[in-house]
Order: C-alpha cells, then structure tokens, then sequence
C-alpha cells in the first residue's frame, strides 16, 4: 500500500519541472532579473576633484541620485533622464502581471522592456558626459557601474534583435523565404551525404568488398567528389549592403571625429599656451614693478588666488624664485658658454600655508635648467610653450624676471605657474567624452537603422529570387521525374510590393511562368524531362512498358454532336484516363483522336500499367452507366498493352521536335489494342507483360496470334481483375475458357465447344463465343497438319 502511494504521488516541484516553460515566460523572467539588478547596481559617479588625487567619487544608484546633491537640478537632459529611472519598477510591475493576465500580450511586454533600459543607457550615458572630467574618472568607477551598463547594453541589443525580428516574422513572404533557404540546405546536405555513399561504395569496391550497387564510373566518381567539396559562402545582397552603409558612415564618422578633436586640441593648446604664458609674464611684471617689496608683491599674490577659482584653468600654485648670486647676468649676453649661478631662493608662492608640502627640488632651479628656460625664453617658437613634467602630472610655464641696466637685462630669477595636467585636459577630455559617446549612440542608431534600410532595399529583391527558386524546384521536380507534369502546381507568387524595377522584373517573370504553366499540358512528360539530357537527335534504347486505348464507337457518336459538344465529350474521357494513368506512374505519350499513348518505365511498369487498365475499364464502366441512365449512346474502351526495349529519342525537325518511343514493341501494344475488336474483350496484355505480373492480376490466356505485318505469333492475354478483388466468377471464367482454349488447340473440337459453350452461357463471354464460331468453323474446315493453334490477324 505503501508503494502505491509512493508511485502515484508526484511532488509539486516535480509538477513545474515538467511543465513546458514557454519563450515569452523565459523573456520576462530574464527582463525581471535584469531589472532587479539595474535597480540595485550604480550606474554611474559624480565628477572628480582634480586638485584632490586621493578623492573617492559619489557613486550615483537610480532611486537616491535626485537626493545626493551632486546633479544639478532643472531641466537639464541629465536631471529628466534620473526622473525616468522610476519607470523601471513600473515596468516590473506590469511584466509580474502579465505572468497572471494574459490581456497584457506580447506587444505591451516588450514595449515596457525597451523603453526603460533605453532611458537607463541614456542616463548612464548622460551621466558620463556630464561628470567624466578626467581619465581618472574611469578608473576609479566602480566594477559594478561597468557591470550595470553593459548588461543593459547587451540586453538593449537583444530587445532590438528581437523587434526586428519579429517585425520579419509579420511578412509572410520573409517566412516562406527562410523556409525555402532551411529546404535548401536539407537538400544540400542530403546531395553530399548521397555523394559520400556513392565515394564509399567505390572504394570499398576498388578493395574488393561487395556492393550490391554497380560500381560507378571513374567520370560519376570525380564528379561525385566535385559535389562533394565544400561549396563556396554567399555573399547576400543584404549582407553587402549593410556592410557598405557602415564602412561609409564608420569612415564619415572616424574624420568627422578625428578631424574635429584635432582642430579642438590646436585651438585649446594655443588658449592654454597663451593663458600660462601670459600668468608668468605678469608675476614676473609685478615683481619688477614692485621692486621686489614684500607688501606688493604678497597683495597680488593674493588677489591672483581669488579670481584662480573662477578661472577656465586654474593653476596649481604661482612661485617666484630668485638666485642669491651677486654675479650679473644679463639676458643679451648669454649663449651656450654662459655660465649660470643656483636658483635657490624661494622667495613667493601662492601656496603660503603649504610650503612644507612642496617638494625641495620644485624650490630651486639649477643651473642647467636655468640656461634651458632661458634658451626656450630666446626662441619665438618655444617661449610661450609649458615644460611638462611627466612624473608630476604638471605643465610649467615659465617666465624670467629682469631688471633693466645700462648694461642691459640682468636675470634676478623665474616666475613659474604651475598648472596640472588633468586641469588643462579636462576641456579636451569632456569634448572627446562627448564626441565618443555622441558617435557611439549614433553609430549603434545608424546599424539599426541601416538593417531597417537594407531589409527595404533587399528584401523586393530576395523575394523575388525566392519565388523564382520555388518555381525553379518545381520545374527540377518536374525535369527529374520526382513529380508529375501539372501545369496547377507550377505557382509563380508575386508578392513584390515595392514600386519600382524589381516590381516590373517580377510581374514579367509571372508573365513567362504563366506562359509555361499555359503550354506545359500541350507537352509531354518525356519531353519535358528529356528536353535537357537529349540535344539534337541522339537517342538511346531503353525497356519501358506501353498502353493504348481507344474508344470504342466514338466516331458514331460524333456524328450526332456538334464540333463544340464533341470536343467537350472526348475531353471528359480522356480526362478520366490521363488522371488514371498520372496516378499509377505513368504518362501520356501522345493523344491520337480518342486514343491514348502512354508510356510507364522503372521496375514496376508492367504492374502499373494494368493496374491503370483496370481502373480506366472500371470508370468507363461507371460512365456506360451514367450514359444509359441519361438515355445517351453507351461508349467501352480497348486496351492494349505490351513492354520491351524500344528506341527512345527526339523525333522531328530541326524546328519542331518531340520526345518518343518507336520500335516493335509499340507496334505490337498498338495491334493488342486493336485486336479487343477481334475478341470482345477490354485489355488484352502480351506474354512479356504476363510474365511480369508475379500473380498479382487474374488474366486469362486469350490466344496464340501473329498481328498484322509480323510473322512471329505471341501469346496474348487477357486481364479480369486484381487478384486481391477477384471474385469466384474471374476465376471460374479463366477455368473454363483456358480448359477449352487447351483443347482447341490439340483439335479437340467436342471437349472444346463444351467449355466455351459454359462460359458464353454462363457468363455472356463474348471471346468463348468467338472460339465457338472457330471451333464450328475448323470442324466443317480442319486446319492443315503443322497448325499450331496461332491465329493471324488480317487487320491493324
């Protein structure tokens, strides 16, 4: 009892786990544990102290950034965009919903997906122009902000994918499309893997192992191997051009960039140049203005630090340092000999109360450095350009301070203005900031836009190779013998919607398949399938199988009906027989009046011909019916049918050619179906095609004849019936008929006319009452003594 409950009882965990999780579940899963982790993570920090090296950034979180006082509040697109973030616990609201309410459909789910991450990289990327002040920006940002933003970004691409996507998925035409391109590759894949059987088969038969197929040839083999190689990539149409629209818009946009950033940065050096040069020049004016006076010099110093603050680039510190040297030095006189004394007094600077935090080596100026700025101070070239000093991250700006003599322009000291790096590349730095991340959002704008572009221009065009490659398979199945020859199946769609040269391709190209369709029941199917394989007038033997009916007192019949209700009549039955004979693997040859040549091939042709006898004889019986209920003239059919090799190629001129069969073998399907006349009979079959039928029809031997124009006899025979629907009277008639055919041929007469006579009176069987008449016939008439019961037919 026990073991039962154990059995039946299934654990609720169990129950979801085997409970069919749909794509539209596993989307707004993935959107919630996205979203939770945009809500939790930063997305971005406030804007660095670039006087203060070891400073720790304010990281911005979506709900607690409007109260951080680090934004600046209005409207500004920063501020708006941080406002926007709340939409994203609302959007998670309405996807937890749609797991419960099904009126919140796919659509709605998406477009609260979408827009949210969309403002949420837009606030990020807002946040970064407006704060990202120095390179040192990046690196202090927090892992997780970079963790935040790609997943969005990331997810942003997908959400777009997506759209696109299922935008696609809407046209009917792009889905058959890409069910043709899927057929496509089954079709390829199922060519190599037939081929590398067919490579296999020949080496293993070149080692000696036996195959039951025939061992290809060395020209089949190589081609084999061709086929098998790898065939080369496409290039798609949609593929180039989006590539082309890129690579232009990616080179517009990389000189646009490149050429911008490089006028921005000339212009900014020179301002920067310019800016520094003239600070140095104006400390070293008023400390030759003021004498060196303590008292002046230290009011400027001070004035100077309060407008610094408000400055575009405001310096690190102002020095002033002067030498203690008594030897004169005068500008003028200088040159690569001169020697120079110490710098060594540091007499000013504007960082007063930090003086022990400069460094000792920043309060002199050797003797070596001094001839250097003063070389630089000579050249036009180089005077007003800064000293960069890598290890510190600073820009020096130079300027000596003289003091006019009659001697000329004795050097007392330099004024030196200390700027740092990240100060005066910070406008350089926003401007790329802003430049890069207006490019990025244009460029990611422009691929979604240009796959939009490339699907509008591509697609008139991709669709309408597709519907050529449909009607293209089509006629292959049709030239390989894969499927009938029907003009309904050859379907040209032509769903172009553009307006242009595409649309005009395509209504033409209906034009020429409707044409086709139009002449493809006026063409065989052995023509259609022969029309490649055989040029000129090669032919070649083959074995095939024929059928030829004919209407039995239908020219009668004619004669009372009007040319339109003849045509109309003799197509009606032909109908019927064309349809019998496609069903059964067979085809039309050609149409004669109201006869039928057809044609059957492969290795059960003899089986599906008389098989398509049967069922013509069975539907003509069902028209006799319907004809004499109606009062009309009742029709019947003859059918002749004979198999053999035969001589198969175009006939015809040069101008009008046509696929067909001649040889003995036709002839004599043609006489067996004329011979019906003779015997009263319905489907008479030749000994080849008897020999083939593996028991499968219940025939009788109906006679040892030689047909008209021939003088060797064959054995003919008549169909009854399938033998799987063969009744006792089939099989009784056959009992009797071939009893008494026996015993007419050993001129029996008595024994013979009694048989016959049983299956005329029992069956109303019009060949038994033919060999009556013969057997009364050869009884007042004996046949001469080398008659071996053949029969000559004196008429087709």
């Amino acid at each position: 009892m026990n073991t039962s409950t154990e059995t039946n009882s299934i654990s609720p965990s169990e129950k979801i786990g085997k409970k069919n999780i749909s794509p539209a579940e596993i989307f707004k899963t993935v959107s919630l544990i996205i979203f939770a982790e945009l809500m939790l993570l930063p997305f971005g920090m406030d804007r660095m102290d670039l006087f203060n090296l070891e400073q720790t950034a304010v990281l911005f979180y979506p709900f607690t950034v409007l109260q951080s006082g680090a934004i600046e509040k209005g409207l500004n697109f920063f501020y708006i965009n941080c406002f926007a973030l709340f939409l994203i616990p609302v959007a998670c609201i309405v996807i937890f919903i749609s797991f419960f309410q099904k009126k919140i459909n796919r659509k709605i789910t998406y477009l609260c997906t979408l827009i949210p991450i969309t403002l949420y990289i837009s606030a990020a990327i807002a946040g970064m122009i407006i704060h990202a002040n120095t390179a040192r920006w990046f690196y202090t940002l927090d892992i997780r902000v970079y963790l935040a933003f790609f997943t969005a970004v990331l997810f942003h691409f997908f959400l777009i994918a997506h759209g696109i996507m299922s935008i696609k998925m809407q046209n009917t035409a792009y889905v058959q499309y890409e069910q043709l391109l899927k057929e496509e590759k089954q079709k390829e894949r199922a060519l190599q893997k037939k081929t590398a059987e067919k490579i296999k088969k020949q080496k293993n038969a070149e080692t000696g192992i036996k195959e039951n197929s025939v061992k290809p040839t060395e020209a089949s083999l190589k081609k084999a191997k061709q086929t098998l190689k790898k065939q080369p990539k496409k290039t798609y149409i949609k593929i180039k051009i989006t590539i082309v629209i890129l690579f232009t818009i990616l080179v517009i946009l990389t000189t646009f960039i490149y050429t911008d950033l490089k006028n921005y940065h000339n212009l900014l050096t020179q301002t920067v140049n310019n800016t520094g040069s003239n600070q140095a020049e104006q400390v070293a004016a008023i400390y030759v203005f003021s004498d060196g006076l303590h008292a002046k010099i230290s009011a400027f110093f001070e004035g100077i630090k309060k407008t610094n603050d408000s400055s575009p680039f405001p310096f690190q510190r102002v020095d002033i340092i002067t030498t203690s040297s008594k030897t004169p030095i005068f500008i003028e006189n200088t040159d690569l000999f001169t020697q120079f004394p110490l710098f060594d007094v540091f007499s000013y600077t504007t960082a007063a109360g930090q003086v022990h935090k400069i460094p000792p080596e920043e309060k002199i100026i050797s003797a070596g450095n001094a001839a250097i700025y003063i070389d630089r101070f000579k050249n036009e070239n180089s005077g007003s350009i800064s000293v960069y000093r890598p290890e510190k991250g600073t820009y020096l700006y130079i300027h000596p301070i003289t003091f006019s003599r009659k001697d000329g322009q004795r050097l007392a000291g330099f004024s030196i203005v200390t700027y740092s790096k990240e100060i005066l590349d910070r406008p350089y730095f926003q401007a790329k900031v802003f430049i890069f991340a207006i490019s990025a959002i244009f460029f990611y704008a422009s691929i979604i836009i240009t796959l939009f572009l490339a699907d509008f221009i591509a697609n008139p065009i991709i669709f309408l190779c597709g519907n050529i490659r449909r009607t293209a398979n089509i006629l292959e199945e049709m030239l390989s013998g894969n499927a009938q020859i029907n003009a309904d199946t050859l379907v040209f769609e032509e769903n172009v919607n553009s307006r242009d040269e595409i649309k005009t391709l395509s209504i033409e190209i209906e034009s020429i398949v409707s044409l086709v369709r139009g002449m493809l029941p006026y063409v065989s199917f052995h023509t259609v399938q022969n029309a490649e394989k055989q040029i000129g007038r090669t032919s070649t033997t083959r074995d095939l199988c024929f059928l030829f009916t004919d209407i039995r007192g239908f020219t009668s019949l004619c004669e009372t009906l009007s040319p339109k209700e003849v045509i109309h009549l003799l197509n009606h039955y032909l109908d019927i027989e064309t349809k019998i004979i496609f069903d059964n693997g067979g085809d039309v040859d050609k149409y004669v009046g109201d006869e039928i040549m057809a044609v059957f091939s492969g290795p059960r042709k003899e089986i599906n011909a008389c098989k398509a006898a049967v069922e013509i004889r069975k539907a003509m019986q069902h028209e006799k019916q319907l004809a004499l209920k109606e009062g009309d003239t009742a029709i019947s059919i003859g059918i002749g049918i004979n198999s053999g090799p035969v001589v198969f190629g175009s006939v015809g001129s040069e101008t009008r050619k046509d696929f067909t069969s001649i040889g003995d073998t036709v002839n004599l399907a043609a006489r067996l179906e004329s011979a019906n006349k003779e015997y009263g009979s319905k489907s008479i079959i030749s000994q080849n095609v008897y020999e083939k039928l593996n028991d499968r029809f219940v025939c009788r031997e109906l006679d040892f004849i030689t047909v008209k124009g021939k003088t060797e006899p064959v054995r003919i025979f008549e169909i009854l019936q399938i033998k799987e629907q063969a009744s006792e009277k089939a099989h009784e008639l056959k009992r009797l008929f071939e009893t008494g055919l026996a015993y007419y041929r050993k001129r029996k007469w008595t024994e013979a006319e009694e048989y016959f006579s049983q299956a005329a009176e029992n069956f109303n069987d019009i060949p038994s009452k033919v060999f009556l008449k013969r057997v009364k016939r050869y009884r007042e008439n004996p046949p001469k003594a080398d008659w071996q019961g053949v029969f000559i037919m004196s008429v087709k």
